[in-house]
């Protein structure tokens, strides 16, 4: 038996302890009417609506696969690895029960020496919930198949990489740039906010999280920094329109997974020049355009944030061209606050009704699709042959919220929420 056998081996045991551990921890702090549901890839004890349960619990096993084939290096089909351990409440009060109350200025957490995942939709929304699964859930798996002890940033930059990915029922598209990072981006270079990538690297997990508790701004500048440095090592191309860093990013975590230190792996992969390397990621990111999905779910959110808040003052539309009529007359802009970022819809409301290429949609590829029992017809956005948006409106205690689900046309999406 040789040394990588023994290993994966002895990782399955002491995965199958820890998660032993963290299931019996949490079983007296799980809420009344939580179920348990298992899948290929983990153990998801939740009292979210059954529909809503299904969806994440299926994204949550697509996700891990996805994890695993762009990590295929460093995870072997042979090891005995058990099924990970996922909390999901309908409560913040019962994810604080569970993690503690320090923690209630997140969203959703993996807790390393627990092994344990855990999140909420209280507050944030079945769209936030899900990119929150989907950042935390790379946290896990990394963890325990790649490595414990990936530098802060890489590891967020990955998180963040894949929280953005865009599942459409059967695959994820990992590849996007929304547009509301390009303006935190964009500003941050502006006002010359980006830490130095020497700076950025030597942050250690307790420096990184006591400066976004000190100060959630620079919180969210190193955050978006982390994914737009990833991102660039990942799909920045050469000359040839091929990946120009993305070989040495994996020699990089090979090392990294092989147990060397966060700067020797750096600079074993990348060299010793961070002044030369930061000046060539930011030409890239001045570069950066948002990805033509990402650009019409961030269009198709937008509205259906203007339907709500028309509907608050009594304005129904039975056709998208009579919002789009009323839009356009009275002006209409959403404002938007997003971390330190404040921003406006564009001042072009037409912007919204139209595709990426400056095409108007028409009646065919635009419109509203009646659901019984919902605050608000789905407004349904078919971008091509093979995609469309759907954005569907609920009740969500007094108010009204939407989720975006990404469909092949014919083949609606049957597994999320019921939207009641």
């Amino acid at each position: 038996m040789n040394y990588r056998s023994r290993f994966i081996q002895t990782l399955g045991l002491l995965l199958a302890l820890l998660t032993l551990q963290a299931q019996a921890r949490a079983a007296a702090a799980a809420p009344t009417g939580v179920r348990e549901i298992k899948t290929a890839h983990y153990h998801i004890y939740t009292d979210l609506d059954p529909h809503l349960s299904a969806d994440l619990a299926q994204r949550l096993d697509a996700m891990y696969e996805a994890y695993a084939y762009r990590l295929q290096q460093f995870s072997s089909r042979d090891a005995q690895v058990p099924r990970f351990a996922v909390y999901l409440f309908k409560k913040q009060g019962d994810y604080l029960k569970l993690t503690g109350t320090r923690l209630k200025n997140t969203g959703g957490v993996f807790m390393s020496g627990r092994n344990l995942l855990a999140s909420f939709l209280e507050g944030q929304g079945r769209d936030a919930l899900r990119r929150t699964l989907q950042h935390e859930a790379f946290h896990q798996f990394s963890y325990s198949l790649l490595s414990p002890d990936l530098p802060v940033w890489l590891n967020e930059g990955l998180a963040q990489v894949f929280e953005e990915s865009v599942w459409n029922g059967s695959t994820f598209s990992l590849e996007q740039v929304p547009p509301r990072r390009l303006r935190q981006l964009q500003d941050d270079m502006d006002n010359r906010r980006l830490m130095k990538f020497e700076a950025m690297m030597a942050l250690t997990p307790e420096q990184w999280s006591k400066r976004l508790e000190d100060d959630h701004g620079v919180g969210s500048v190193q955050y978006n920094q982390s994914w737009a440095m990833t991102y660039f090592l990942i799909n920045a191309r050469d000359a040839d329109g091929k990946p120009r860093y993305r070989a040495r990013l994996l020699q990089m975590l090979s090392l990294l997974h092989d147990g060397k230190s966060a700067d020797a792996a750096f600079k074993a992969a990348f060299g010793e020049n961070l002044a030369g390397f930061q000046k060539r990621f930011v030409e890239f990111a001045r570069d950066l355009k948002a990805t033509d999905e990402a650009t019409l779910m961030e269009n198709q959110d937008v509205l259906a944030d203007l339907l709500v808040e028309l509907k608050a003052r009594g304005m129904n539309f039975d056709r998208v061209a009579d919002l789009r009529e009323a839009a356009v007359r009275a002006g209409y802009r959403m404002n938007y606050v997003r971390g330190g970022l404040k921003w406006q819809s564009h001042p072009d409301v037409n912007t919204y009704f139209t595709h990426t290429n400056g095409k108007p949609f028409d009646a065919d590829a635009l419109y509203f699709s009646q659901r019984t029992g919902a605050p608000l017809p789905d407004l349904v956005c078919r971008w091509s042959k093979t995609l469309q948006f759907r954005t569907r409106f609920y009740y969500e205690v007094d108010r009204i919220e939407h989720e975006l689900l990404v469909e092949t046309p014919g083949r609606p999406t049957t597994f999320v929420g019921a939207g009641s």
